[in-house]
C-alpha cells in the first residue's frame, strides 16, 4: 500500500538524515501520546538520541551518566526498540544493558511550574539521570511512568538526560510474545518520551464512568473520579476547585471544592440527549478537567487536562426472554466479531511507525467487517486505543503474560495489570479485560497445587473486578475456566466438518448454568455468554497457507449455533512467520476469491453482523442428478431487519445454482426467491430449505444464496458447494457430440519433465504436476482405434495451469514449513509458457501467479497444497492451416500428438509451471484435447472409453521395488527396543523381531496411512528387497513419510536421513552414489525413526522409472 510505503520511507529517510547529530529537529511520532490525558504545555523528546550498548555492564562504574562523559558511539531513533529497523540500530541478537542520552531545553514560560519527565514505556528496567543526578528507576515494560524533575531542571541551559535500560527478556517478567519461540523482542524505549508542565497542584489520574439504569442502559449521567497530586511541599496549601467542563458546551460544567491535601474528588455531569457510543456510531464528548485555586477561580488554572469520553455501558445477561446470555452494549445484545491483534509491525516491531499507521489498522479491521480487536497479551500504545475510541471498534485487552511462575513473576504481573487498567480505564472501546491466556505462565490449572495457582488466579480476577467493576473480566481465555464473564473456547484445525458437528453438540447440550463443560473441577457455568475467543483454519504452526476457504465454513458453522454469541478470528494481520492474517504483515491486502463463486461476495460477508447460514457440511460429494436439500438459517444480530407477519416482510431470500462442467464452462439456473415473513432480532431463525437437483453430469456445483431487504439491497450472501462425480473415473476418450471427440489425460501422465530447479514434485500429487524454474513438460497422446484425422477441422487444448513458486512467495522465507503455499496477495509470481503441438508453436500463455485462495476448493477438499489452483487456459488451432497440417502430418507419421509446455530459459518470467487435473485446483477439468471434425465420427452417441490415451507416461514407466503404504504396503520386521549396534548389517539376525505391514505409526498423524500401530518413542525396521538390473538412464526414488527423525540404511550403509517431520509423503531421487549402495540381488533395508511429541509415523518405499 502506498500509504505504508510513504510512512516508512519518510521515517527511514529522516533517520538517515538525523544520524549525524543528536540535536536534529527530526521528531518521529510528534503527536501527544495521550489524547485521553493531554496537557497543552508539553514537549516531545522523541528523535535521535545518543546510544551505546554496555554488554559488560561497566557504565555505572565509569559514570556514563555524568555530563563530562564522552559522546556515546551510536545514534538511535526514539521511540523505536533497538531491534527495529526504524530505530536505526536493528540489533535483534542483543540482550542486556544499553544507554540513551540527549539534551533538551525547557521553555522559558515553564519557570515556576512543576516539570514532569514522562515515559510511555521502557522495556524492562530503566534508571534515569538528569544533569548527572539520579532521578529515579522504574521496572516494567508496559507501564507509563513519570518523574517530577522540577528541582533538577536548569532554565536557559541545555539539560542532559541519560537513561540506562536493562532487558534480558526474563521469563519471570510479563513479556507477552517477546520470546524466542514466538516473535522478535522489544528492548529499550518503545513509546514516546515527553515533558509536561503543571501547577503545584495537578491531576494525578482520573476515571470516567458512564452510569446506567437497572437494564444497563446509559442514563446520560457521567461520573468523574479525579485524584490530585499536591506535591510534597504543598500538602498544607489552600483548597482548590476542580471543574469538569465541555469545550463545545455539550453539557453544563460542574465544580467541587477540594480541601487541601484531599486526594480524590467525585463529580457527575449530565449530558442532555446523549448519543451512545457504539462501533457503528462512536460518539465522543470532549471534556476538560481544570484545577483552580479555590479562592481565585478567575486566575489562571493550576492544571488543565484535556480528555474525552464515550457514553456506553458493558454487561452480560439475557435479553427479551432469551434462553441464553449475550454481551450487552448499552443494554442491547452485540454479536462479537473480533480479530486477534498482536500489534506488531515489520519496521517498528512493538512500536507503530506513525499515528497514521495506528489509525489505518483500525480502519482495516472495520473494513474487513470486525467490530472488535483482541489486543493480544500486550498493553499497547494509548493512541491505538484512541483510534479504537474515535473510529469505533471494541477492544478486548489482554494482560501481558510471563512464562515461568515465581513470587517475583506474580508481583511483576500484578503491577503490570494494575498499571494497565489504571492507564486505560476511561477508553470506551475497551469492553473486556483478559487476565490469562491459555494458562500461559501459570501451568495446568487442573493439576496444579491449589494454593500456588488456582487461588492466585482467583485473586487476580477479583483484583480486576475491584479495579474496574464496569467491564467484563475473563479469567483464562480458551479453557480451564474458574469464575469468568465469558465462557470462551479456542479452536484451530483443518477438519471444519468435525468442528461443525462437535460444537453444534456443545451448543445444544452443554451450554447451560450448572454444566461444567470448559471449567475445571469444582467450578461451573453461571450462564455467562458462550463465545469463541480464538479460531483459525490456519494455526500458528501451519505455515504460509490460505485460510479463506476454511474460515468461511467455520464461521458458517458457528453462526448456526444459537447460543454462541461471538468469535475472535486469528488474526488481523500476519506476523513474522505466522501467516493467518486477513492482511499481510505489511498491511497489504490478501485475495480471497469468494466472488468467483458468489458474485459480489467479499471478506466482509464472512465476518458480517447479520449472517445467512447454509446449514450443510463444507465438503460434499454427490452423484449426477442427485436431489439435495439445504436448510437455511438467518442469524439476525443487527436488530434492524425484523419482519412480522402479517405486516409487509422486510427480507427476501434469493438463490441460484451455478456449476462448472468437465470442460470448464459455467452454467447457471434462474434466480429463485421467497419472502421471509418473520426474522426476529437477536435470534437464529430457520428460513426453510432450498431444494434442487444437481446437474446430470460431472461438475462442481455452487449454491449461491442471499438476502435482500425491502429496497432490494443485499443484506448478506453465502455459498456452499458439491463435487458431482460419477462412480468411475472420468472417461479418457469421449464422443461429446457427433463431430467432437475429447481426449483427456492426467497431469501425472507426463512422458518427460525437465526443469532447471525442480523436475517434478518431491511428493507426487495425484491431480497435479509441476516443475520449477525454466524447462518443459511433455505429454504424448494416441487416438482411439478407428478415428481418422483426415476430417479433423480444429483442435482445442484446455488446461488449468499456473506458475509454480518455490520459496519466492513465502513472506518469512527463513522459516520453512512443509505446508507452505502462500495465499494470493499482491506479491505475484508470473510465468510465460509456450505451448507446442508436435513441435509447432501454437500459443504463449502469460500466467500471472501461483495463487491459492477459496477458488482452489478442490485442493482444499483434497487437503494437499491447500487452496492452490490455476487459470483455465485454451489453445486453439485450425488443422487446415499450414501449422495445423504440419501437426496432423506428424501425428499420422508417429501415431502421437506430442504436447509440450515450455518455460524458456530466456523468457522474462521463468516461474515454472503447474498443471492441474480434475481433483485439484479450481476447475473439475482434466487437461483435455477437443477435436472437431467436419463429419460425424463412426462412434455411437455417448461413446466413452476409460483406456488411457497418454502413452510412455511416467506412471506407465514406474516400477515398484518396495511398496509403501500408499501402494498397499510391505512386510517388515520391527522392534521398539533398542537393538545391538550391528542391526543395520545384512548378516544381523532379526528373526526375533515382530512382523508388521507398513506404514507404522499412530492414527490421526497428518498424511499417515497406518497399517501397524506404533506408539513408543523409537522404532527399528528391517526388510529385504531385490533391486532389478538398472540402466544408466533409470531413476530411483525413495518414497518416504516420517514423523519425526528418520534414518534409512541399505546393506549397513547410511542411504538417507532427515530430521523433523513431514505431513505427507515425498519422493527423494537418489544420486548415482546412493544407487551404488544397492546390489543386483537381495538387499537389506534398515530404518530407524524417533518421535518426541505429537503425531508419529514412518513409511518407506522404493520406486524406479525406466
Amino acid at each position: 500500500m502506498l500509504w505504508r510505503w510513504l510512512i516508512v520511507a519518510t521515517v527511514a529517510a529522516s533517520v538517515l538524515a538525523g544520524m549525524a547529530s543528536a540535536s536534529t529537529g527530526f521528531v518521529p511520532k510528534p503527536e501527544h501520546p495521550r489524547l485521553d490525558f493531554e496537557r497543552t504545555q508539553w514537549l516531545n523528546l522523541n528523535g535521535v538520541w545518543e546510544f551505546a550498548f554496555d554488554p559488560n555492564d561497566v557504565g555505572i562504574n565509569e559514570r556514563w551518566f555524568a555530563p563530562d562523559t564522552k559522546p556515546f558511539p551510536l545514534r538511535i531513533v526514539v521511540p523505536f526498540p533497538w531491534e527495529s529497523k526504524l530505530s536505526g540500530i536493528e540489533r535483534k541478537d542483543y540482550k542486556g544493558v544499553a544507554w540513551y542520552r540527549r539534551t533538551f531545553t525547557v521553555p522559558k514560560d515553564w519557570r515556576g511550574k512543576r516539570i514532569w519527565l514522562c515515559f510511555g514505556a521502557v522495556d524492562w528496567h530503566a534508571t534515569v539521570w538528569l544533569n548527572g543526578e539520579k532521578v529515579g528507576e522504574h521496572e516494567g515494560g508496559y507501564s507509563e511512568f513519570r518523574f517530577d524533575i522540577t528541582d533538577k531542571i536548569r532554565f536557559g541551559k541545555p539539560n542532559l538526560l541519560v537513561v540506562r535500560v536493562v532487558d534480558f527478556t526474563d521469563h519471570e517478567t510479563p513479556i507477552g510474545k517477546q520470546v524466542e519461540w514466538w516473535y522478535t523482542s522489544t528492548s529499550g524505549i518503545w513509546q514516546t518520551v515527553w515533558l509536561e508542565a503543571t501547577g503545584q497542584v495537578c491531576v494525578k489520574k482520573f476515571r470516567i464512568i458512564p452510569l446506567a439504569d437497572k437494564n444497563h442502559v446509559p442514563t446520560g449521567e457521567v461520573q468523574f473520579e479525579v485524584w490530585l497530586d499536591w506535591g510534597e511541599r504543598d500538602k498544607t496549601r489552600e483548597a482548590v476547585t476542580v471543574e469538569i467542563r465541555s469545550p463545545e458546551r455539550k453539557f453544563h460544567a460542574v465544580q467541587a471544592k477540594v480541601a487541601a491535601g484531599q486526594e480524590k474528588v467525585t463529580l457527575k455531569v449530565k449530558v442532555p440527549n446523549p448519543r451512545f457510543w457504539t462501533p457503528e456510531n462512536p460518539s465522543l464528548y470532549n471534556a476538560e478537567i481544570v484545577v483552580y485555586p479555590a479562592s481565585r477561580t478567575q486566575q489562571p488554572a493550576l492544571d488543565i487536562v484535556r480528555t474525552y469520553f464515550g457514553i456506553r455501558t458493558i454487561a452480560w445477561g439475557r435479553y427479551a426472554g432469551s434462553q441464553h446470555s449475550f454481551v450487552l452494549l448499552n443494554g442491547k445484545p452485540i454479536y462479537i466479531r473480533g480479530a486477534l491483534d498482536q500489534s506488531f509491525n515489520p519496521d517498528g516491531i512493538y512500536t507503530a511507525p506513525s499515528d497514521e499507521f495506528l489509525r489505518r489498522d483500525i480502519e482495516l479491521a472495520k473494513a474487513a467487517g470486525f467490530n472488535m480487536l483482541r489486543i493480544h497479551i500486550k498493553a499497547d500504545e494509548p493512541r491505538r486505543l484512541y483510534w479504537a475510541d474515535k473510529l469505533g471498534i471494541l477492544i478486548q485487552q489482554d494482560a501481558p503474560c510471563f512464562y515461568r511462575i515465581s513470587e517475583r513473576a506474580r508481583q511483576a504481573f500484578e503491577k503490570t495489570l494494575r498499571d494497565m487498567i489504571e492507564r486505560d480505564f476511561s477508553h470506551p472501546s475497551i469492553y473486556c479485560w483478559t487476565v490469562f491466556n491459555e494458562e500461559w505462565g501459570i501451568g495446568n490449572l487442573r493439576t496444579a497445587p491449589r494454593e500456588h495457582r488456582i487461588d492466585w488466579v482467583l485473586k487476580m480476577v477479583e483484583l480486576v473486578r475491584q479495579l474496574d467493576p464496569t467491564r467484563l473480566v475473563q479469567d483464562n481465555t480458551g479453557w480451564a475456566h474458574l469464575v469468568t464473564d465469558l465462557n470462551s473456547f479456542h479452536w484451530y484445525g483443518r477438519d471444519v466438518d468435525g468442528f461443525r458437528q462437535h460444537y453444534r453438540r456443545i451448543n445444544d447440550e452443554r451450554i447451560k448454568p450448572g454444566d461444567d463443560w470448559n471449567y475445571i473441577a469444582g467450578y461451573k457455568q453461571r450462564g455467562e455468554p458462550f463465545v469463541n475467543n480464538e479460531f483459525g483454519y490456519v494455526g500458528a504452526g501451519d505455515g504460509d497457507s490460505d485460510w479463506s476457504w476454511g474460515n468461511l465454513f467455520v464461521v458458517n458453522a458457528m453462526r448456526a449455533c444459537d447460543k454462541l454469541v461471538g468469535y475472535t478470528y486469528t488474526e488481523l494481520t500476519d506476523i513474522e512467520w505466522e501467516h493467518n492474517g486477513v492482511y499481510d504483515y505489511d498491511r497489504t491486502p490478501k485475495e480471497f476469491g469468494y466472488d468467483f463463486w458468489a458474485p459480489g461476495m467479499t471478506v466482509r460477508d464472512v465476518f458480517a453482523e447479520d449472517f445467512l447460514v447454509l446449514d450443510v457440511p463444507a465438503i460434499k460429494y454427490a452423484k449426477p442428478g442427485e436431489q439435495v436439500k439445504v436448510p437455511v438459517l438467518f442469524s439476525h444480530m443487527s436488530g434492524k431487519l425484523e419482519g412480522e407477519a402479517p405486516a409487509e416482510p422486510k427480507l427476501t431470500l434469493k438463490w441460484q445454482v451455478r456449476w462448472l462442467d468437465r470442460f470448464g464452462n459455467w452454467h447457471e439456473s434462474k434466480v429463485q426467491s421467497r419472502k421471509c415473513s418473520k426474522t426476529p432480532a437477536y435470534k437464529l431463525t430457520p428460513l426453510g430449505e432450498i431444494s434442487f437437483t444437481l446437474p446430470n453430469e460431472p461438475s462442481l456445483v455452487t449454491l449461491v444464496a442471499w438476502l435482500e431487504d425491502a429496497k432490494g439491497k443485499r443484506v448478506h450472501i453465502n455459498y456452499t458447494q458439491w463435487w458431482v462425480r460419477e462412480e468411475k473415473e472420468v472417461a479418457r476418450a469421449e464422443l461429446v457430440d457427433k463431430t467432437t471427440l475429447a481426449l483427456r489425460f492426467s497431469p501425472n501422465d507426463w512422458a518427460e519433465s525437465k526443469f532447471s530447479e525442480l523436475d517434478m514434485p518431491e511428493v507426487p500429487i495425484d491431480g497435479k504436476h509441476y516443475g520449477r524454474g525454466h524447462g518443459f513438460v511433455e505429454y504424448r497422446l494416441k487416438l482411439p482405434e478407428g478415428v481418422d484425422l483426415s476430417k479433423a477441422q480444429t483442435l482445442t487444448l484446455i488446461c488449468e495451469v499456473a506458475a509454480k513458486a518455490g520459496r519466492e512467495k513465502v513472506d518469512w522465507a527463513e522459516r520453512v514449513n512443509p505446508q507452505d503455499y502462500p495465499q494470493t496477495d499482491g506479491k505475484k509470481f508470473p510465468t510465460t509458457v509456450e505451448v507446442s503441438l508436435n513441435g509447432v508453436k501454437v500459443t504463449t500463455w502469460e500466467l500471472p501467479d501461483d495463487p491459492a485462495d477459496a477458488r482452489g476448493v478442490l485442493s482444499h477438499w483434497r487437503g494437499i497444497e491447500r487452496g492452490s489452483y490455476g487459470y483455465l487456459m485454451t489453445a486453439e488451432i485450425n488443422l487446415n492451416s499450414p501449422e495445423g497440417v504440419a501437426i496432423v502430418n506428424r501425428w499420422r507419421e508417429t501415431g502421437q500428438l506430442v504436447i509440450r509446455f515450455t518455460v524458456s530459459w530466456n523468457a522474462v518470467h521463468r516461474g515454472g509451471l503447474a498443471i492441474y487435473g480434475e481433483t485439484m485446483g479450481c476447475y473439475p477439468v482434466e487437461p483435455t484435447v477437443l477435436l472437431k471434425f467436419t463429419e460425424p465420427l463412426p462412434l455411437p452417441v455417448g461413446w466413452r472409453s476409460h483406456e488411457a490415451v497418454a502413452v510412455e507416461s511416467f506412471r506407465e514407466r514406474l516400477q515398484v521395488v518396495l511398496p509403501s503404504a500408499q501402494r498397499g504396503g510391505a512386510q517388515w520386521r520391527y522392534t521398539t527396543e533398542r537393538p545391538p549396534e550391528n542391526w543395520t548389517q545384512p548378516e544381523f539376525d532379526d528373526s526375533g523381531w515382530k512382523i508388521g505391514t507398513s506404514g507404522f505409526g499412530r492414527h490421526g498423524t497428518p498424511g499417515a496411512i497406518v497399517r501397524t500401530e506404533w506408539a513408543t518413542s523409537d522404532i527399528w525396521l528391517r526388510t529385504k528387497v531385490v533391486m532389478p538390473k538398472l540402466s544408466p538412464n533409470d531413476a530411483v526414488w525413495l518414497e518416504v513419510h516420517h514423523d519425526e527423525d528418520c534414518e534409512i540404511y541399505v546393506n549397513g550403509k547410511l542411504l538417507w536421513s532427515e530430521r523433523g517431520y513431514l505431513t505427507r509423503y515425498k519422493m527423494v531421487r537418489l544420486s548415482p552414489e546412493q544407487i551404488a549402495l544397492f546390489r543386483e540381488s537381495e538387499n537389506i533395508i534398515a530404518v530407524h525413526c524417533r518421535q518426541t511429541v505429537g503425531g508419529q509415523f514412518i513409511d518407506v518405499g522404493i520406486v524406479l522409472m525406466r
